[in-house]
């Protein structure tokens, strides 16, 4: 099995490194040799890490020795499947996909790991649109086990099935939507915590340490979600957060991210953002306040709201929100777990509640509604 990767960042590389371990032939493609050199080294410490852990059985170097690096194309000439992971710039992604399309054979499948464009746009810079699909690996993909597995409006059966195969070949938990929406389920369910944590903050109902209290210490989630956001980056955090909601999602009124993003204070990777760490690009565990006066189930609620959203529209089941959430956020529970768990009285409670002060995302959605009357819940006890 022989597979192209094209863009040797963080992503790249480390898909790269996944496919390569996995026993594949890789071709690696960059635009410049100093790139692609970095690459090698980033590389090659993180397979000595896993190989020293016991990890990985095979020498770091005999997985090495699988990856071939390019400046060109051409190394993709017998390739069966390509990986383009470049930054999330449409134009640039389709530049890529329209030159993977002239030397790539007909036959083989070419992915994009965007995390938030949608499939069809990339899709439409090729000749072989119903070969595009998308392959949304999560960082670092040596270590994350999810794959999100996107279909655009012309992917065929064969290809999201091959895809989800050489996920599983790649020792990864795909989670296949089965309609193509903006942010996928990781992105949308995010988003929807960013934005309440937001909301709650700006509508002086809790401060920041407080919603990040709630998040660890009531929720068990590793990271408050505005500790979250600066590991990830602010400036990503806003992108992500545009393209989703100009794609047609419901927005909440927040300026919160953006004047940071305008400070140039974007989180971990200048040393401060929501809080300060010790310099750029280390981050240290934030310090928090034990009690807050934010419920748990308050602070989850609109992203359980999403969730039935995603479930109504049949993009997918509660089982694999819940996958999503585990296996892409490290959360101890599924988003969906937490409500039957908290409650789903208590979540439309809080939605209708905040819905009722103008802020019309937060309409609860009519599966919610129908499980109250119910007394039904997303899990069979």
């Amino acid at each position: 099995m022989q597979i192209a990767v094209v863009g040797s960042g963080t992503m790249g590389h480390g898909i790269a490194e996944v496919a390569a371990i996995s026993g594949m032939e890789v071709k690696l493609i960059d635009v410049s040799w100093d790139i692609l050199n970095r690459a090698k080294e980033r590389m090659t410490d993180s397979l000595k890490r896993l190989y020293e852990r016991g990890v990985i059985k095979d020498s770091p170097d005999s997985i090495m020795s699988l990856i071939e690096m390019s400046v060109s194309y051409d190394v993709a000439k017998s390739v069966d499947f390509a990986i383009e992971a470049v930054p999330e710039i449409l134009d640039l992604k389709r530049k890529v996909f329209n030159e993977l399309d002239k030397v790539v054979p007909k036959e083989s499948i070419l992915a994009t790991n965007t995390s938030s464009i949608p499939i069809s746009d990339v899709a439409e810079a090729t000749s072989r649109k119903q070969k595009v699909i998308g392959m949304h690996f999560f960082n670092p993909p040596p270590l994350m086990k999810l794959v999100e597995v996107i279909p655009s409006k012309y992917t065929s059966e064969e290809t999201v099935d091959f895809t989800v195969d050489l996920s599983k070949k790649m020792g990864k938990t795909p989670v296949r939507l089965r309609v193509e929406v903006p942010g996928f389920v990781s992105n949308r369910i995010f988003l929807r915590l960013l934005q309440e944590a937001c909301r709650e903050v700006e509508a002086g109902e809790a401060t920041i340490e407080e919603v990040d209290s709630t998040a660890r210490n009531k929720l068990n989630l590793p990271m408050g979600i505005f500790e979250l956001a600066d590991y990830v980056g602010l400036d990503v955090v806003v992108d992500l957060w545009k393209v989703i909601v100009e794609r047609g999602a419901s927005d909440v009124k927040c300026s919160s991210f953006k004047r940071k993003v305008e400070a140039k204070e974007l989180g971990v990777k200048t040393g401060k953002g929501f809080y300060t760490y010790p310099s750029p690009g280390k981050y240290s565990k934030v310090k928090l306040p034990q009690e807050s006066r934010l419920k748990p189930e308050r602070l989850i609620s609109l992203a359980v709201n999403e969730g039935a959203w995603l479930i109504e529209n049949d993009i997918v089941n509660a089982h694999e929100i819940d996958t999503v959430m585990k296996l892409g956020f490290n959360f101890p529970k599924g988003i969906m777990e937490m409500a039957d768990s908290l409650g789903l009285e208590n979540i439309v409670n809080n939605l209708k509640g905040i819905y009722n002060l103008g802020y019309k995302a937060y309409e609860p959605n009519p599966i919610l509604l129908n499980m109250v009357s119910s007394g039904a819940k997303f899990y069979k006890a």
